[in-house]
């Protein structure tokens, strides 16, 4: 019997592989930045240990966040209609609606940020990520982490601590205007980047799409 493929089993194939590789990365950085901080005492090995569990939990909600989608949109849903809330109105479905069980909403660890103000995640479907498509991406993020903790992301990821600048994008209209984002390094589903901060003071933004445009 011929075995027939189907483009959307292949895009489900796809989004479920990024999940395990971004839960896999998070949970093994995870375990052995735990081991490493309970072990040194001088202050800088704390700073820097601590900087990759911040990340390595960033990591890891993002990955929640992609499979609370990928359930989403397995069910049926469509992805103009999704919102990062709770509602259960149709045909806007909240990702957290508490009677499908997609997901929860995740809270990202105080250390994170530069200041002791925690951001919520948000979710924004106007950016454009270069190297992904020509559509516009839904993607989540969070706002004014601190610098180490950005450059343990991108470190973790791709090897490479260094952050790309992303000025054209904006702090307070990320998730309502048009904007492209991989213009220094394209190609990347998750990451960390520099943006242009007009309400926080610190301008490093970590990102990660649920969908590709």
């Amino acid at each position: 019997m011929n075995t027939i493929f189907h483009p959307q089993h292949l895009s489900r194939q796809r989004g479920m592989g990024a999940t395990i590789v971004l839960f896999t990365i998070a949970l093994i950085v995870l375990v052995g930045a735990a081991l490493a901080y309970g072990s040194r005492g001088n202050s800088k090995a704390f700073t820097g240990e601590s900087a990759k569990v911040m990340s390595s939990v960033l990591l890891k909600q993002s990955a929640e966040y992609r499979d609370a989608y990928n359930r989403y949109i397995f069910d049926g849903g469509n992805a103009t209609n999704v919102q990062f809330n709770a509602t259960v109105t149709v045909p806007v479905t909240g990702l957290f609606d508490p009677t499908k069980s997609y997901g929860s909403e995740q809270d990202p660890p105080l250390k994170a940020f530069a200041k002791p103000v925690a951001q919520k995640w948000a979710i924004s479907k106007v950016v454009t990520v270069t190297g992904l498509g020509a559509g516009k991406a839904t993607m989540v993020y969070v706002l004014g982490l601190q610098v180490d903790v950005c450059a343990q992301v991108n470190a973790q990821l791709y090897g490479d601590p260094s952050i790309p600048d992303e000025l054209t994008l904006d702090d307070t209209t990320i998730a309502s205007t048009n904007a492209t984002i991989g213009a220094t390094v394209g190609g990347r589903s998750t990451g960390c980047v520099k943006i242009t901060s007009t309400t926080l003071n610190t301008p490093y933004m970590f990102y990660s799409t649920l969908a590709e445009g």
